[in-house]
């Protein structure tokens, strides 16, 4: 009897030892991890627009709504976006000129120009690999450019702006309820919200149908197709055992046709509260 009390007291401590341990470990690892999410931690806002036109318009204004939020210290709407340090692409910059105009109090993108043309592209025709050949000796695919649609350029090139800005260091962007507290294209109404049947919104994530408005004026033929989409992410991300975030995200895109000159509402979606909390 007096050797199953010992063993069975030698089993608790053992067991005691044990657990002792492990707790040790597991509040290392949650140090460990806490550190690394706070060290990887950053905040980051992107913007991305995207305009196309099927042929030239001409005594162009294109006024583009750009993310901005009311600031109660300066009672004014800012933005966070710098046209001047953006990557541009497919833009010509000798004869468009870009930056921002207050309409109304509000900051919107202008670009501007007497005349756009389109870019036109051949389509690259993938080049199959016999065996024994060696990749870097087949011939390099040759972009052709033009301004008009042709069938030795049939594919339509995007002009692209991309702006990516690190938010305030010392704040975390509020993505699970941007509306009134972060940057959304603007000036915007909330005109109705996304139900499961027209998005695939993630679970505990939030969906509104948005409207904002494109003031535009250029000629164009009739059948011209101006295409504008732009496209705003508010995004957190931290390292823990691999890249975590959350996110809101707010998309607008519209085709206009023939020429304009006006205020057109255009209709987006934003979707709020996605990733891990």
């Amino acid at each position: 009897m007096g050797n199953h009390t010992k063993t069975l007291r030698n089993l608790l401590i053992a067991a005691g030892i044990l657990v002792a341990v492990l707790f040790v470990i597991v509040a290392l690892i949650a140090a460990n991890l806490g550190q690394s999410a706070s060290e990887s931690f950053r905040s980051q806002y992107h913007y991305e627009l995207k305009v196309s036109t099927t042929g030239p318009i001409e005594d162009a204004v294109l006024l583009i709504p750009l993310p901005s939020r009311y600031d109660p210290e300066t009672g004014t709407n800012v933005t966070p976006i710098n046209p001047s340090q953006a990557s541009l692409r497919n833009f010509d910059g000798s004869g468009i000129s870009m930056g921002i105009e207050n309409v109304r109090g509000v900051p919107m993108l202008n670009i501007s120009a007497d005349r756009i043309d389109p870019i036109y592209k051949n389509r690259i025709t993938p080049m199959p690999i016999l065996p024994g050949q060696n990749e870097s000796e087949l011939p390099k695919p040759t972009h052709v450019y033009s301004d008009r649609y042709s069938d030795e350029t049939p594919v339509l090139v995007d002009m692209e702006l991309y702006n990516m800005i690190d938010a305030d260091p010392d704040c975390e962007i509020e993505t699970r309820t941007p509306i009134g507290t972060e940057p959304l294209l603007a000036p915007y109404r909330i005109v109705g919200n996304l139900t499961g049947s027209d998005a695939h919104l993630s679970p505990g994530s939030s969906g509104y149908i948005v409207e904002v408005p494109f003031i535009l004026s250029f000629e164009a033929d009739d059948e011209n197709v101006l295409t504008i989409a732009a496209d705003l992410q508010g995004r957190n991300e931290w390292w823990v055992m691999g890249w975590q975030f959350n996110s809101y995200q707010e998309q607008v895109r519209h085709e206009f046709t023939g020429p304009c000159n006006g205020t057109y509402l255009v209709r987006g979606t934003l979707v709020t509260g996605e990733g891990v909390y």
